[in-house]
């Protein structure tokens, strides 16, 4: 089971994946509770990437399904997200679609 931290800062899900990969091994847990967090009315999330080092296919697919699922009711926002990371959502032009902020703090008052 994937360990994620969840806090809700004002009307914000803030959430902090445990792992240091987002793959395979990881992504259907990761993804499986984005979309609880979403059906239970959160609508405006922050992923802090702060501990992942690593995003494969599958951890991509999930953060998408969450925006999907999100769709223009809300939005998903990203922070504190290594160089390799963000190199990975460049390269998927990922980064054009979720806006990053270097840290939890900017991104809570960028939001």
């Amino acid at each position: 089971m994937l360990k994620v931290d969840i806090r809700n800062v004002n009307d914000i899900c803030v959430i902090k994946p445990g792992t240091h990969r987002l793959d395979a091994s990881t992504a259907v847990d990761f993804k499986n509770t984005l979309l609880k967090l979403i059906e239970e009315g959160n609508l405006r999330l922050l992923l802090n990437l702060e501990n992942v080092d690593f995003i494969d296919s599958s951890g991509l697919g999930a953060i998408i399904s969450a925006l999907r699922q999100v769709g223009v009711k809300g939005d998903i926002k990203l922070c504190e997200v290594k160089e390799q990371v963000e190199e990975l959502l460049r390269l998927t032009r990922l980064n054009k679609v979720l806006q990053s902020f270097p840290c939890e703090k900017d991104a809570l008052e960028g939001y």
